[in-house]
């Protein structure tokens, strides 16, 4: 043991930092306090590097100078050890100074072994000690050294990250180390450690139990008041909260980088429902980014990936995902117009206000390339490709001139139309399929015209309306137009010579109309007055159906562009300003929207493909997997969707697919199949089930080894499919069946956990089923254990579980979901109940890693429940599909990150991970200002909710 007052340690500790950091502060510590009493200092003094030594020049000197201080020396021998330069010189400083004797070793890590015939370590096996310096100590020290295993310290360490101080075998291995430094058995060591620890133990409790006698009574008069104190303030929190819900959803439009900031506050403050609810919804905020002066004009690349601004300042162009800058560039003082893509996206052509057009090369859209220019007109309205050809049209308001640009380098004007009469005209679009182009006139009129394979144009037709847009729809069989009377038209051009008038889209109160298309022709966009965008639904032209109108603009709009997979709408108003109560109005802004057909939608993504099943989603999330028309989708780990593989329907109504847990198999619902999707790009058929009806649903149990498979009018049939190539018939489920609710997607089955444990609708529907599979070694057995009855007249008709197995969730035919308490399988019992629903619940699907539960109706609408307690569900917020087909399948993630909700014909997905929606919400949006949080929060010190 250390003298008192003299300037030495017990012990100094060799070891790898790499490796062994962990062990040797735990050994440290265990030897420091090791026989200690409380009331008294460090029994040993142990030397660590990491503990004693700070910010030196000489750093050998230090180590030399505390191996000179040091008693003994203890190495923590493991293979990073044996390597270290550090571990090598102490061991040789210490055999040249102060011999082997005094030197122990800890087992940690490798491979250590003794050869008592050569009297030396085993070289061939031990890989623990470095063997030179150990042949030295060995030549100075003759003998075998004294070791102890702490492998099993460096294992523990390794899984649980820590190990208490009072574990009985690291004590015993202490000890070990103990005993020679201080020349005392260990036995006795032991004992009076266990002792002291006694007595300390029995000192602290009847402290506490006086102070606890003592502070009863205060602590009980106490915990009234700051009871009823937490209270108020909690209270007073959640109103709060509430309160910028709906100050953000008041401003969403007019003002999306504030609401975004006032939601994320919101929910700092209080994670009301109203505020998870909001969040959930926030995609359906516009994003607002900024160009350099006033913004003009807008296009998205062919493949959606690039967003190109036209300014006053030039082009910038932008991810369209992230809405990050690309590059900006161009800006040679006459301001850019208007943009148009090629066909192939290589090539982006910008045309200014003193009639040149420029093209530029955007292979690489953070290095555009400028290619060749032209000056065929004055002031260039409008650009627009003809088609996948090299033709590139120019309108000006007076005339439309034809550029050849098959030379980007070089374009030449290949065709023109005549000049029109006195009056301005605007508006000039070539068809999709390069054939056609339209025009506006000066007379109020639209002149459609051919376009030849060489450029030149040739009269068609001419339609009586307003031209200050005219656009064509993809397909091309369509045309809108629009006018300064705020009306929109749409014209049947399927013969270009004699078009029909369709419809009309009245009242937008514009002079000045910007008209698009999305890419299926279904959904058009029309620029209305005081700075607002209406959406129309017009799957049927000759019927359009009005949707949502998406204000927030301070001026006319002058241009609408949607993505390629129309969900995406980017829009700009000359002199618009992103927030114009700030001294920021010459600043230009594109406002881009996030749509569903003519809806707002608030889903961050969408597939053209519907029909989930209960299991669609593969391990982690990344895939998903879709049934109408079969497909996988990557939806994980990118940041938008892509589809891998598409998969065989034999179904009208669309198929049903489930992924095994380990998510290499598919399992099929008509025929019942299974599929190898270990290459998710490329399934593979495997097992068929030759004998079986034709079920409709099917749902893996949690460990993969029994599929349920549910026929329309018959029972659920079990079957082992641990080896997918022989599925084995394991029965029926007696009194089990599903009805017509198999034919929605809806799963008559549900997998309690991991407990072995099913819920089954009953024959009739009037009641749900518990069986234990019983499952002994490769046998199953299924027992009944008990039945959850319904009341009068309901029928169940979806069902889930929590992820731990132990709660039950019934949706029945009245819109009710009952919370059934299952951990005891033979006495289930009601706990709770939600009535929100106002139809038929066709879907349930529980959280994998929160207490939500998803639940859809008949009517289309999927509501998000906190049943963190079980007794009383509390809504936390409405999805809004926007589809015209009720809801045929809803699922989570298996990580809790991602809601599916799929129809008919698409599948929607939001984000439910809370933190990750925070996150990008912030990133979304500029930091609310001082001033800003002043107006909304004035009670409160100005503390910005996004770092």
């Amino acid at each position: 043991m250390a003298r008192e007052g003299a300037a030495e340690y017990d012990v100094f500790i060799s070891y790898s930092q790499r490796r062994d950091r962990d062990v040797a502060a735990v050994f440290q510590r265990c030897m420091e306090n090791f026989g200690r009493p409380w009331y008294r200092p460090v029994g040993l003094r142990v030397f660590r590097d990491m503990t004693h030594l700070g910010a030196s020049p000489d750093l050998r000197a230090d180590i030399e100078n505390a191996l000179a201080r040091s008693n003994w020396l203890v190495v923590m021998a493991s293979p990073l050890a044996a390597a270290s330069p550090w571990v090598r010189a102490e061991i040789d400083w210490w055999v040249a100074h102060k011999g082997g004797e005094r030197m122990l070793i800890g087992w940690s890590d490798g491979r250590l072994e003794w050869n008592p015939a050569t009297r030396d370590f085993d070289w061939s096996r031990t890989d623990a000690l470095p063997r030179e310096q150990m042949e030295r100590a060995l030549t100075v020290t003759p003998g075998a050294p004294r070791w102890v295993d702490l492998r099993w310290l460096r294992t523990q360490i390794d899984e649980r990250g820590s190990v208490s101080f009072n574990d009985r075998r690291l004590l015993a291995d202490v000890a070990e180390f103990v005993a020679p430094i201080q020349g005392r058995p260990k036995a006795e060591l032991i004992g009076q450690h266990v002792r002291l620890r006694r007595r300390r133990n029995q000192l602290i409790a009847a402290t506490v139990a006086a102070l606890c006698t003592l502070l009863a009574t205060a602590t009980g008069l106490g915990l009234a008041a700051d009871r009823q104190l937490d209270l108020a303030v909690q209270r007073q929190l959640d109103a709060t909260s509430r309160q910028l819900v709906a100050e953000a959803d008041s401003i969403r439009y007019q003002h999306p980088d504030v609401a975004r900031q006032l939601l994320v506050a919101a929910y700092r403050l209080s994670q009301t429902e109203e505020a998870v609810g909001a969040l959930l919804a926030g995609a359906s905020i516009p994003r607002v980014l900024n160009t350099d002066g006033s913004s003009r004009a807008v296009a998205f690349s062919p493949r959606g990936r690039i967003l190109a601004a036209a300014s006053a300042g030039g082009l910038t162009l932008f991810d369209a995902t992230t809405g990050n800058v690309m590059s900006a560039f161009g800006g040679h003082g006459n301001g850019t117009r208007t943009v148009a893509f090629s066909a192939d996206g290589d090539v982006l052509a910008e045309g200014d206000s003193a009639g040149h057009v420029r093209l530029w090369d955007v292979t690489d859209a953070h290095e555009p390339r400028r290619l060749g220019s032209a000056r065929p007109v004055t002031d260039v309205k409008e650009l627009s490709f003809a088609g996948t050809s090299s033709l590139l049209t120019v309108g000006n308001g007076l005339r439309v001139v034809v550029l050849d640009v098959r030379d980007p380098r070089r374009p030449e004007v290949t065709g023109y139309s005549s000049a029109f009469e006195s009056a301005l005209g605007y508006g000039a679009d070539a068809s999709p399929d390069g054939r056609l182009v339209a025009t506006g006139a000066g007379d109020e009129r639209v002149r459609i015209m051919s376009l030849s394979p060489a450029g030149r144009l040739s009269s068609l037709s001419t339609l009586d309306t307003p031209s200050s847009a005219v656009v064509f729809s993809p397909a091309g069989h369509l045309l809108a137009t629009a006018g300064e009377d705020g009306n929109a038209v749409l014209w049947d051009i399927s013969d270009p010579r004699h078009p029909v008038r369709r419809a009309s889209l009245n009242g937008q109160n514009s002079w000045s109309t910007p008209v698009a298309f999305t890419d299926d022709g279904r959904t058009l966009a029309v620029a209305a007055g005081n700075g607002a965008v209406q959406l129309w639904d017009i799957s049927d032209p000759g019927r359009p159906l009005q949707g949502d109108r998406l204000t927030g603009h301070t001026n006319a709009v002058t241009s609408l562009a949607f993505a390629p997979d129309g969900r995406t709408l980017a829009s700009v108003a000359l002199g618009d300003a992103a927030d114009p109560d700030e001294a920021r109005r010459a600043e230009g802004v594109v406002r881009v929207w996030n749509v569903h057909g003519s809806r707002a939608s608030s889903a961050y993504a969408s597939l053209p493909s519907g029909h989930l099943s209960s299991q669609p989603f593969g391990p982690g999330g990344r895939t998903l997997v879709t049934g109408r028309p079969g497909a996988l989708h990557q939806v994980g780990g990118i940041p938008e969707p892509r589809h891998l593989a598409a998969l065989p329907s034999f179904r009208s109504g669309g198929q049903t697919y489930s992924f095994s847990p380990d998510g290499h198999t598919l399992a099929t619902g008509h025929p019942l199949g299974l599929w190898d999707v270990t290459d998710p790009t490329d399934p593979r058929e495997r097992g068929r089930f030759k004998e079986a009806e034709d079920p409709q649903g099917v749902v893996y149990g949690p460990d993969g080894t029994v599929l349920a498979a549910a026929e329309p009018l018959g029972p659920v049939r079990l079957w082992e499919v641990s080896d997918p190539d022989r599925p084995r018939d394991l029965g029926t489920l007696p009194g089990s069946g599903s009805g017509s609710a198999v034919y929605s997607g809806a799963a008559p089955v549900a997998f309690a956990g991991d407990r072995g444990l099913l819920a089954v609708f009953s024959k009739e529907r009037d009641a749900v089923q518990l069986w234990d599979l019983g499952r002994t070694g490769g046998r199953y057995d299924p027992v009944r254990t008990d039945v959850l009855p319904l009341r009068d007249a309901d029928r169940v008709t979806a069902l889930a579980t929590s992820p731990e197995g132990n709660t039950l969730y019934v949706g029945d035919s009245a819109g009710t979901v009952t919370v059934w308490d299952i951990t005891d399988p033979h006495r289930a019992r009601a706990e709770g109940s939600a009535q929100r629903h106002s139809g038929e619940v066709t879907h349930l699907a529980a959280d994998p890693a929160r207490p939500l539960l998803a639940g859809a109706d008949d009517h289309g609408a999927v509501r998000l429940w906190d049943v963190a307690d079980a007794s009383a569900p509390r809504e936390v917020a409405l999805l809004a599909t926007h589809e015209r087909y009720s809801t045929t399948g809803v699922a989570f993630s298996p990580d809790g990150g991602l809601i599916a909700v799929s129809t008919g014909d698409s599948t929607q997905l939001w984000r439910t991970d809370i933190d990750a929606v925070l996150g990008r919400l912030c990133a979304e949006s500029e930091p609310i200002t001082e001033s800003q949080w002043r107006q909304y929060l004035p009670d409160r010190s100005y503390d910005p909710p996004c770092p």
